[in-house]
């Protein structure tokens, strides 16, 4: 059976107007940590994602679930994922729901629906010495690497399809607001241009509407690729050789 969770934070990228999610992954240095999502959605987007569910399938499970504690719950002790809080609240039109869950080592966030259905994290050595490369495909790397490839080429070969659907979209993505804070474990040293360093061991990417203007602009922030390169003194994190 699919995830109620993972079907709903993985129709993000899909959605239309009005979404705001804010996730923030607080990583130790022994690779354990938090993950914690608000997401606020208003009815007429909810409206939306159960009817592109029902398109998708007529057995899909519920899209929204995420608002369903209980079931949370469950679908994450299945992942060996603990659920530490979660809550959610009504103001007019909008319905926002806040999960914070624990993971006790980086197997654990490799499993965590929060960042999307296809999600692959890379953790290796920076460099130099004493450094850890931290990486996070939210859509897996190999739709990263054909996003490029595709906005790259659309600069000289312009797609009349793409073009298409870009303006479709743009209507559709007014109010969008989307944040990914990453808290490491030590001091940032280098992270790519989708980042903004915030502190010392943070660095944050936030993607919205008036950021994307053009069809390739479209095409790179539905398969993104974030990475950041810290002092890894004193971590204990398995790193992929």
């Amino acid at each position: 059976m699919r995830s109620s969770v993972i079907v709903a934070l993985g129709m993000l990228s899909f959605l239309p107007a009005c979404l705001e999610m804010e996730q923030t992954i607080d990583l130790k240095a022994d690779g354990s940590g938090t993950q914690s999502v608000r997401l606020t959605m208003t009815e007429t987007v909810m409206a939306e994602v159960r009817r592109a569910a029902t398109m998708a399938a007529a057995d899909a499970p519920d899209p929204l679930a995420i608002f369903d504690k209980n079931v949370v719950d469950r679908e994450l002790k299945d992942a060996a994922l603990t659920l530490r809080s979660h809550t959610t609240t009504r103001e007019g039109p909008r319905r926002t729901v806040a999960v914070e869950v624990g993971f006790a080592d980086l197997a654990g966030l490799q499993k965590s629906p929060f960042c999307g259905t296809a999600a692959e994290w890379e953790f290796a050595k920076g460099p130099k010495e004493g450094t850890i490369r931290a990486t996070l495909y939210p859509q897996g790397r190999q739709a990263w690497t054909d996003a490029r490839a595709k906005a790259e080429a659309m600069k000289t070969q312009p797609d009349a399809v793409a073009a298409d659907f870009f303006k479709k979209r743009q209507q559709q993505l007014a109010g969008l607001d989307v944040t990914v804070r990453f808290k490491l474990p030590g001091k940032v040293l280098i992270w790519t241009r989708n980042l903004d360093k915030t502190g010392d061991q943070e660095v944050v990417a936030k993607i919205t509407a008036e950021q994307i203007k053009t069809p390739e602009d479209l095409v790179r922030r539905l398969a993104p690729r974030f990475e950041v390169i810290f002092d890894g003194t004193g971590c204990t994190l398995p790193l992929a050789k």
